[in-house]
């Protein structure tokens, strides 16, 4: 299984988001090699508009990244808890964003509109988010990973460096 079958596109004019669709996803992300699954509500990464919502099991890793300038982002928590953590360019810990679902207390909404390394890791047993992106979408342009950061396939590193980002960030 590769990134791509952890997505899949809209086909739909009017979309609606029920429970069955968000059963679906967690039991998506539950096979994905990675731990999470998408459901792109947009039609294809030429839309303006990017609208994603994500289901990612507990001990999925999303590596820290960035989008270019005029490019904002935002996330919405549906289900669950997840802790955003932004960073300098040495990959220092600058802020911490705890978000959770509306009754939780915590921000349930958030908006990126500058070009800041973040990571978003979950922090309950299922994270449902929504992401809005501007678009239209280029994976080559539009997502940049520091040097500082572990790849996803190498799990002990990604292990190490989420534990001293979550316990001293």
């Amino acid at each position: 299984m590769n990134k791509q079958d952890e997505v899949v596109f809209s086909t739909e004019d009017i979309l609606a988001i029920t429970p069955g669709t968000i059963n679906e996803l967690k039991q998506r992300a539950k096979k994905s090699p990675r731990k999470r699954y998408r459901l792109c509500m947009h039609h294809d990464h030429s839309d303006s508009t990017q609208e994603m919502l994500i289901a990612c099991c507990n001990d999925t890793y999303m590596p820290p990244h960035r989008h270019p300038l005029n490019k904002t982002e935002s996330y919405h928590v549906v289900e669950g808890s997840m802790v955003v953590y932004f960073f300098d360019d040495e990959g220092t810990v600058i802020r911490r964003l705890a978000m959770g679902e509306y009754s939780s207390g915590d921000a349930c909404l958030y908006r990126l509109s500058k070009p800041v390394w973040h990571m978003p890791v979950p922090t309950s047993e299922w994270l449902i988010y929504h992401e809005c992106y501007t678009g239209p979408f280029d994976k080559d342009i539009d997502v940049t990973y520091p040097d500082w950061a572990p790849d996803e396939v190498d799990k002990k590193a990604v292990t190490e460096f989420l534990q001293r980002v979550c316990v001293y960030g």
